[in-house]
């Protein structure tokens, strides 16, 4: 039976209505917060305020909706521009909430805290836009049971969560791939999220510097679910254009590896992922390495008998301290590398950004990894 999921136009109604409810609530605390940090008592300056901060947190959502469907000069920079104020807007929330605290302690100067809240808010932002342009290697080292010889001290680059669309162009694109083609390496591996769901005139110009990738055993690309946000497919075709092999829930053996890729619009359910691993009938007397989007339902896989899953999709939540949130939610395995019984963990907080072109406390990384 195939399982019950939302249609994607209702599925992206609900997420937006969901996260429109929470701004609501924020954008109050945030509102009394800023009224008491510059004296704001006025009614037309209140209403002001009040007025600039619906504005500037509908703004997140009109742009990303536009996006889908657009893309030239105007849309990129209303995005860029409300997904700054997003991530500026977290912090301010943050701030806020503290700033509530000190209220209840008339003793203390609030107006002076909260002064000083803003400015650590305004350098904690400033910090996440510039950190967020650099790109770090992460080297992992992974020992495979049973790993064919000409294996040991094979190297393979994880590259996840791009999100190449309304911010990140064909320019970061090409920084990607010299950055990459710098390491020794010999296979790639594409982790779902390239694209941001973009309603670029173009979406095969996006990834054209992909076709420079160098690894002699190939590349290989699984979907996110970004993917899903556009049409599937024509991603897909695209990717394949520049000399990429998507695997979509299917097995490859290389030199003795099993190579597996899932489609993240059937693996996200968990018994449909159960009957894909069922169905390809992985062998226990050699290593399987299972390219996943998202780190979740890890025991599917350890019961399937995977040897390494390698993971994106959580950006370790971009920005302190929401990435213990994020540990929460994928109980552990939310950024690093792990273990589940038999089965290697490895989720990357990706190489993009998505939302606040922010990163505080965590990284944009490729991950370089050796196996033994």
């Amino acid at each position: 039976m195939k399982p019950k999921t939302f249609p994607r136009p209702l599925a992206i109604l609900i997420f937006l209505g969901v996260f429109s409810v929470f701004l609501y609530v924020a954008n109050l605390v945030v509102y009394e917060a800023l009224a008491v940090v510059f004296r704001i008592t006025a009614p037309r300056d209140l209403f002001l305020l009040g007025l600039g901060l619906g504005v500037l947190s509908a703004s997140f959502i009109v742009s990303t909706v536009l996006g889908r469907y657009f893309y030239n000069f105007f849309t990129r920079a209303y995005y860029l521009v409300s997904a700054i104020w997003i991530g500026l807007f977290t912090y301010l929330f943050f701030a806020s909430v503290v700033l509530g605290i000190v209220l209840k302690f008339p003793a203390l100067p609030a107006v002076m805290i909260g002064e000083i809240l803003v400015v650590i808010t305004l350098v904690l932002s400033l910090y996440g836009i510039v950190h967020a342009r650099k790109i770090k290697i992460i080297k992992v080292e992974v020992s495979l049971p049973n790993l064919p010889p000409q294996w040991k001290g094979r190297k393979a680059l994880w590259i996840s969560d791009v999100h190449l669309g309304q911010i990140y162009g064909s320019a970061y694109a090409k920084k990607i791939v010299e950055k990459a083609n710098a390491l020794p390496h010999d296979i790639i591996f594409i982790g779902g999220d390239l694209y941001d769901g973009t309603g670029a005139a173009d979406i095969t110009e996006l990834v054209a510097p992909l076709a420079r990738f160098s690894g002699k055993l190939g590349t290989y690309f699984i979907t996110g679910n970004h993917e899903e946000i556009g049409e599937r497919d024509e991603f897909v075709s695209a990717v394949r254009s520049v000399g990429i092999r998507p695997l979509l829930d299917e097995m490859i053996e290389i030199d003795g590896l099993q190579l597996i890729g899932v489609d993240y619009r059937n693996a996200v359910n968990k018994e449909a992922f159960r009957d894909i691993l069922e169905r390809l009938a992985i062998r226990s007397d050699a290593p399987s390495i299972l390219l996943k989007h998202e780190p979740k339902d890890i025991d599917v896989a350890r019961d399937a008998g995977v040897s390494l899953q390698i993971s994106g999709h959580t950006h370790r939540a971009q920005m302190w301290p929401l990435g213990y949130v994020a540990d929460l939610v994928y109980q552990g395995f939310a950024y690093g590398l792990k273990r589940s019984g038999g089965t290697q963990v490895y989720t990357s907080s990706g190489v993009g950004t998505w939302g606040p072109p922010m990163r505080v406390g965590t990284d944009c990384e490729i991950v370089h990894i050796t196996f033994e």
